[in-house]
Parts: structure tokens; C-alpha cells; sequence
């Protein structure tokens, strides 16, 4: 597999090391876009040959680019990639809190053509699903059907089922399947 070429535009030096390091390890090639152009002589006209950029919200502004690119979004500043050629955002991440399994997760999706929203953006509020819920939704991503669920857990079938429908309506899901994607995509589970 060929490795990935990948843009890092990051005003903080220290923030922008630590993402070179962590793709590095995963057999990207890091190639840093609006940094010392003597520094990094390789950054020059690369734009071009990238699979994948990631940049900060607030440069975001500055630069346009025709690969797909993976947004670290301030809280402040999240929405602003909206205003950018939508089509070329396919990851939106938060700035503060990014593990490194996210950030290769995200490059790696956006490299495949795949949109990504991380969770702490998406949701309007810390509790999206209670406790209960979520252990629902990660039964269900298990294969676990109503009966099996309910065992677990120690409820009636009609109880799981009245679960398994809030959390349908309150992801704005029509199926389980899509409620475990959706609980997927949004790290609830």
C-alpha cells in the first residue's frame, strides 16, 4: 500500500509536530503547507500531489485546496468550514481533545472519499444519549437483538424496543443499523 501524502497547514509549531509525528508512525508522508519554505524546500508546489490536508480552522480561511481536507476546528470557530469549497472539507475534528486514533481515522477517511463530523462538534450538548441508551446502542452494534438486549440489561422486550425507538428519533435515524453508524461516526459508542 502506497503511503499517503499528506498536507499539515498548523500555526502552532508544537501542535504541528506532534501531528507530523503521529502520521508519521502510520506510514503517512508529512509534508508541512505554509510553514518556513526553507525549512521544509519540499512544501514548495506540493499542494498539487496531496491526498489529504489537514488544517486548522483558522488557516482554513487562507488557503484553497482541491484535495480533501481535514478540518481541526476550534470551538469558536466550528462551522466556519461550511463557508469553505464544502466539497473538499470531508472531515471536521475538534482542535482540542484529538487523539491520535481520530486524526489517522479522519485522514484515512477523507483520503477514501468518506465524510467525517467529529463528535464533540456534532453534538448540542455533552449528554446527546443517557448511559442507558448507549449501552443499548453498543449492544446493538454487537449484533445483540431486542431479547438478548433485554437480558443483558435486565428489562422487558417492550422496554428495549421504546429504547432502541428514542435512540432512532433522537439520531435521526429510520433503522438500527443506521443508529449504530450514526452512534459510530458521533464516538458515542
Amino acid at each position: 500500500m502506497e503511503p499517503l501524502r499528506v498536507g499539515v497547514l498548523e500555526e502552532d509549531e508544537v501542535f504541528r509536530r506532534g501531528l507530523m509525528a503521529v502520521l508519521g508512525e502510520e506510514d503517512c508522508v508529512c509534508i508541512v503547507l505554509g510553514g518556513d519554505r526553507e525549512m521544509f524546500p519540499e512544501a514548495a508546489g506540493a499542494e498539487a500531489s496531496l491526498d489529504v490536508v489537514v488544517v486548522c480552522s483558522r488557516s482554513l480561511s487562507e488557503a484553497q485546496f482541491t484535495c480533501p481536507v481535514v478540518v481541526l476546528a476550534t470551538p469558536e470557530l466550528a462551522g466556519q468550514e461550511r463557508g469553505h469549497a464544502a466539497s473538499t472539507v470531508m472531515a471536521t475534528m475538534p482542535h482540542e481533545g484529538l487523539t491520535s486514533q481520530q486524526l489517522v481515522a479522519s485522514v484515512r477517511a477523507a483520503a477514501a472519499g468518506l465524510r467525517v463530523e467529529g463528535a464533540s462538534l456534532s453534538r448540542r450538548d455533552d449528554q446527546i444519549l443517557d448511559p442507558q441508551s448507549i449501552e443499548v446502542l453498543k449492544l446493538l452494534a454487537t449484533g445483540a437483538n431486542t431479547r438478548a438486549i433485554a437480558r443483558k440489561l435486565q428489562l422487558s422486550d417492550r422496554t428495549v424496543k421504546t429504547l432502541i425507538h428514542d435512540i432512532q428519533l433522537t439520531l435521526g435515524t429510520t433503522t438500527r443499523a443506521q443508529a449504530v453508524a450514526d452512534g459510530v461516526r458521533m464516538a458515542l459508542i
